[in-house]
């Protein structure tokens, strides 16, 4: 099993936005190393807002009770980031 595809679901770069899933470790790590390090420091920083602010949400009563629930929880997080002072847009 490799890291890239742990959940079963494979995903291409996430900065990118157009690439094909990543087929093993070894791709995504070349690949991620073509980006500079403020984006891949702002792409880290989005993503554990996301963690933090789901497992916020699993601790309250009720939950995440369905996954437009989680996408409303990412949404949340993703409209924040927009506006972020630190947000750094990828280059393409």
């Amino acid at each position: 099993m490799q890291l890239v595809d742990y959940a079963g679901t494979g995903e291409g770069c996430v900065l990118c936005g157009t690439l094909a899933p990543f087929v093993s470790d070894e791709d995504f790590v070349a690949h991620y190393a073509t980006h500079s390090p403020s984006e891949l420091a702002f792409v880290l920083l989005h993503y554990k807002a996301v963690i933090q602010h789901a497992l916020v949400v699993v601790d309250e009563p009720g939950g995440i009770r369905t996954e437009r629930h989680m996408d409303e929880i990412i949404a949340a997080v993703d409209h924040t980031a927009l506006r972020s002072p630190g947000r750094v847009v990828p280059r393409k």
